[in-house]
């Protein structure tokens, strides 16, 4: 739980950002770090091969997830993590791509290559965190605690007292 216990999520993700931390909630076709290593995926489209540079920590190593259990190839260096199954192998839906070891916190993803079973590119984007969920809070503006980044009004708003 995030300090506020609004939603769970990877204590890098929560500051105001909304996301709960489910890679299910994530916009479709995208790809995001957590600060401790586990990159998540969300898409429709079946990924046979992925590369990407880890941006803020050095990459130790690389493992698990969904790209293990489909018998992937994995190779990590100090910033770049690559995959591929020479077995023709995909995955798709969402969860967790692969686990990262890392040496400091991971800050977000970087030349971002996700490819499908015939080795054409599927536009893919880094998921940031800022986005998913609802917020809830107070969303009057003549509010005392008002909330600019609020999508769902939970009653909670005070005003000041006359006099």
């Amino acid at each position: 739980m995030c300090e506020d216990g609004s939603y769970v999520c990877d204590a890098s993700d929560c500051a105001g950002s909304g996301w709960d931390g489910d890679a299910c909630s994530m916009d479709v076709n995208s790809i995001h770090v957590t600060s401790g290593g586990s990159v998540y995926y969300n898409t429709t489209t079946p990924i046979a091969g992925f590369q990407f540079n880890v941006d803020g920590a050095t990459v130790l190593s690389a493992s698990g997830g969904e790209a293990e259990a489909q018998g992937f190839m994995v190779s990590a260096n100090e910033t770049t993590v690559l995959g591929f199954s020479l077995t023709g192998a995909t995955f798709d839906g969402c969860g967790t791509m692969i686990e990262l070891e890392l040496d400091g916190e991971a800050t977000g993803l970087s030349g971002i290559i996700i490819s499908d079973s015939a080795g054409e590119a599927i536009p893919f984007t880094y998921f940031d965190g800022s986005g998913g969920g609802d917020v809830e809070g107070c969303m009057d503006m003549d509010a005392c605690n008002y909330n600019a980044d609020a999508t769902v009004d939970d009653g909670s708003c005070e005003y000041a007292e006359e006099n």
